[in-house]
């Protein structure tokens, strides 16, 4: 939450209040009084609702954090979006603007149902003709080469050059064969979209309604035949 009077026209609002934040004092963070009057008029009303002190078990409580021109606020996943529209409205009332993640939300909040896109709560946007999907991909590191710290490149890379098949006949290892007859045993296909053999990963799509379904499962998976999974959301 900020003071668009005092950051002005910016270019980049989430760079502006990153080094309005790193600007600050060290001490005076969790006092209210570090902030302007008008925010602080938004936090007052906000805190009816969210407040910065309840019981643990309470997901309304809610971590503030006061600087001058700034107020930063994280919301319990589980009231987030409620959360958002709440700060969004009385941003609304107060004339100040909301940044969430790296987007900013336009001065009018919506008056009934959001229509705007949030990726912090809606996901990143899908691309255009991608219909919104979840990707598991699990690999095989001893045919695939890879390591911690290149295994995304190098998924992305075969997924972009590589040949696949549609059984796991073109698999080099034993381990992935392993997987997939686990996987099988599942009983999961109803929840696929889309399943791809390479010689050392193979690629499961779901849909973005069951990827919530999914992920559990593949988790254990993977970890029982201690391989590496990578999740990709609208590849």
């Amino acid at each position: 939450m900020f003071d668009e009077r005092v950051a002005l026209a910016q270019a980049d609002y989430d760079e502006w209040v990153a080094s309005e934040i790193a600007a600050a004092p060290k001490h005076g963070w969790d006092k209210p009084d570090s902030s302007s009057h008008r925010l602080r008029k938004w936090f007052d009303d906000m805190r009816k609702t969210f407040p910065r002190e309840a019981h643990p078990d309470d997901p309304y409580g809610t971590e503030y954090c006061f600087y001058r021109n700034v107020i930063d606020v994280i919301f319990a996943s589980s009231v987030g979006e409620e959360g958002v529209l709440e700060a969004w409205r009385l941003a609304d009332k107060h004339g100040l603007r909301l940044l969430v993640g790296d987007a900013l939300l336009p001065r009018a909040a919506p008056k009934g149902t959001r229509d705007v896109h949030i990726s912090v709560l809606d996901g990143p946007k899908p691309k255009p003709g991608v219909v919104p999907n979840f990707c598991f991909v699990v690999v095989d590191p001893e045919f695939a080469h890879v390591t911690p710290g290149n295994v995304r490149k190098r998924v992305v890379e075969k997924l972009e050059t590589e040949p696949w098949a549609q059984d796991q006949s073109v698999l080099m290892g034993d381990r992935l064969r392993q997987w997939n007859d686990r996987f099988a045993a599942r009983n999961l296909d109803p929840l696929i979209s889309e399943m791809r053999f390479y010689r050392d990963l193979i690629l499961v799509r779901v849909d973005r309604k069951n990827g919530s379904s999914m992920i559990s499962q593949m988790m254990e998976l993977a970890h029982k035949a201690g391989l590496p999974l990578e999740v990709y959301v609208d590849l």
